[in-house]
């Protein structure tokens, strides 16, 4: 049997015929007739189902530690180094595809090899596996592309729809300093018409004086120049001098002016100017959700609940503690607290009981999303250990124990049993 395997895999090198770039059959390397089925991996032979049976029986215990695998045509390719035979076969030191006589007389003898299709098999799987986790990845980065653009346009629409914002209110303001300009202005023009008409007056009643008065020196002027005594001397200038006299008996000193002085109207356009200075936008500093839920301290009827809650620059000032108690008809949340605090001690509760809590903060800017929803359940307080004896005496012994609460609740008195021959007696109560 040894010396048809030694001349199989010598007429495999011999007998062999080059093959169609196409698709061929190869034969067995035992008999050379049979197309080959199976291929021995360790043997680096091809057999058909006879010669299998007859020179390779896998019940041969020098045949049990090989490896037989079926043969499937993977590859049309020759080898470059030995004309006419196939690639069959795959060298996993150097990685590459290899014929039989490179792993029998080329340059991989000894070389770890595995056939040519549980290779592109093994190929195969990692290919698939790697292109699974690709496109796991490419998913992962698709939906953040998806949500990103979202964001993007949710983004530009905010801008778009706050320009817009911008724009209305600038309109407005111009608007309204219009409607201030004229305001100011009709201001101006009612106290220029006041004034304007009391000094029109006065000036109306004191040019009519200097008309006369005119008039009455010129005349007189004319008489004082005249040489003739008889006719300076008449009963004409006589008058006219009495009337000159009248004249200066009822003259008068001018009245004040009125509105001659500056307006009675001071602009203060500071508070107009700041105002406009002023304007910005208030940055949006809702709260994010309260987050880390926990049951402090638990007894039969009461939870001590605390969370906590991330500050902005707006911290929250208040929150909303809503319970409710699991049941089969549903849930029905109630509000039991609000306050500055971080924790609520729910009391009142029913003994092994399940209630759900949520919390929800509130600043100047808003109310955030309530946080995830909790569930705790009432029940019995935690029992104390590491009894220690601090003192002894005639007349008695002091104990401590640990254990303590982290918050006083209805738990905080402990009662304490010690045992004596005639059996079990309470000692009291300690708190």
């Amino acid at each position: 049997m040894v010396e048809k395997l030694e001349q199989a895999q010598k007429n495999k090198g011999i007998g062999s015929k080059k093959a169609s770039s196409s698709k061929r059959k190869l034969k067995c390397d035992v008999c050379e007739k049979k197309p080959a089925l199976m291929e021995c991996v360790t043997c680096v032979v091809k057999y058909c189902e006879a010669c299998l049976e007859t020179c390779h029986p896998k019940d041969r215990a020098v045949f049990k530690a090989h490896v037989v695998v079926p043969m499937e045509l993977v590859s049309t390719r020759e080898c470059e180094l030995h004309k006419g035979q196939a690639l069959s076969f795959f060298c996993t030191q150097c990685g590459v595809a290899v014929c039989a006589h490179c792993l029998l007389m080329g340059a991989h003898i000894d070389h770890p090899r595995v056939s040519l299709q549980y290779a592109v098999k093994e190929k195969k799987a990692s290919l698939l596996e790697a292109i699974d986790s690709l496109k796991s990845h490419r998913g992962i980065v698709h939906d953040f592309t998806q949500r990103a653009e979202r964001a993007m346009a949710a983004m530009q629409y905010q801008c778009k729809e706050m320009r817009s914002s911008v724009g209305a209110e600038c309109l407005e303001l111009q608007m309204a300093l219009q409607q201030l300009q004229r305001k100011l202005l009709d201001a101006i023009d009612a106290q220029e018409k006041d004034r304007q008409a009391t000094l029109v007056r006065q000036l109306d009643g004191q040019r009519q004086k200097l008309s006369v008065w005119s008039s009455m020196l010129e005349r007189a002027e004319q008489l004082g120049l005249e040489e003739d005594g008889a006719v300076f001397l008449d009963i004409d200038t006589l008058k006219l001098e009495r009337q000159i006299r009248a004249a200066v008996e009822a003259a008068q000193m001018p009245p004040p002016l009125v509105g001659a002085g500056s307006l009675n109207l001071t602009l203060n356009m500071a508070p107009l100017i700041e105002g406009v200075a002023g304007m910005h936008f208030t940055e949006y500093l809702v709260p994010s959700p309260p987050d880390g839920l926990a049951a402090l301290e638990t007894t039969p009827s009461s939870v001590l609940v605390t969370w906590r809650c991330d500050a902005k620059r707006d911290a929250p000032n208040t929150f909303i503690v809503e319970q409710c108690r699991i049941e089969e008809g549903g849930w029905s949340w109630a509000e039991v607290y609000r306050g500055p605090s971080r924790a609520y001690n729910a009391t009142g509760l029913s003994p092994q009981a399940s209630y759900n809590f949520r919390v929800c903060a509130i600043n100047s800017s808003g109310k955030s999303e309530w946080s995830e929803h909790t569930v705790f359940s009432t029940g019995q307080p935690s029992t104390p250990d590491k009894v220690l004896v601090l003192e002894t005496s005639q007349e008695g012994v002091i104990l401590a124990w640990s254990g303590e609460p982290a918050w006083r609740t209805a738990h905080w008195r402990y009662q304490v049993e010690m045992a004596a021959e005639a059996g079990r007696e309470e000692a009291g109560d300690a708190a």
